[in-house]
């Protein structure tokens, strides 16, 4: 009777171990792949050189103006699945010289119906809704929007910078804090 319980048990504890796998997912992967796009797409170039020696670099990158950063990463399950979620950013830091910005590169990894996702684009996203959200407060003559990304939670939550016409480059009139929820698609901010 005990090796018939003990059987049981292992196969349970096996079984749960590998359900428990199947629930987990190799980011590595997902960003590996997503950091040879940018370099191989030209948006951003190799990483900006310890030495300040900006002129060597664009040589080096001549497409590019901003190099990839170290990446850093805010895991959360926001789907309520039992399978975490992935936001992965780095900031856009120029490597030209210069005062030149730009938002937070960004990638959402998610699972949706049993299967993995990727929204490469989730920064442009947010910018978009960050737009519409201020032209619903009359704020219309927006050109420019950058966000910096703090953390995924049940929404992914940052901060937004925004530029109106008469803004000069170094100083944007808006600004305030977002919050995008991947289920519903939509953006909230605050002023």
């Amino acid at each position: 009777m005990k090796r018939i319980l003990l059987s049981a048990l292992i196969i349970s504890l096996t079984t749960s171990s590998c359900k428990a796998q199947e629930k987990t997912f190799d980011f590595k992967i997902e960003i590996e792949k997503w950091t040879k796009e940018l370099i191989s797409n030209g948006e951003v170039g190799n990483p900006c050189r310890e030495d300040d020696d900006w002129e060597k670099w664009q040589k080096e990158n001549p497409k590019t103006y901003f190099g990839l950063q170290e990446i850093e990463s805010s895991e959360s399950d926001f789907n309520s699945d039992g399978i975490k979620d992935g936001l992965f950013y780095f900031p856009a830091e120029n490597c030209v010289g210069g005062n030149g910005t730009d938002s937070d590169f960004g990638m959402l990894v998610y699972s949706k119906n049993g299967q993995f996702l990727t929204n490469k684009n989730i920064t442009q996203t947010i910018e978009e809704g960050i737009k519409a959200e201020l032209a619903k407060i009359k704020i219309n003559n927006v050109y420019k929007i950058h966000i910096k990304y703090k953390g995924l939670g049940k929404t992914i939550i940052g901060e937004y910078y925004a530029w109106s016409e008469e803004d000069a480059n170094c100083c944007p009139s808006k600004n305030g804090v977002f919050e995008y929820s991947p289920i519903e698609l939509a953006t909230e901010i605050k002023n």
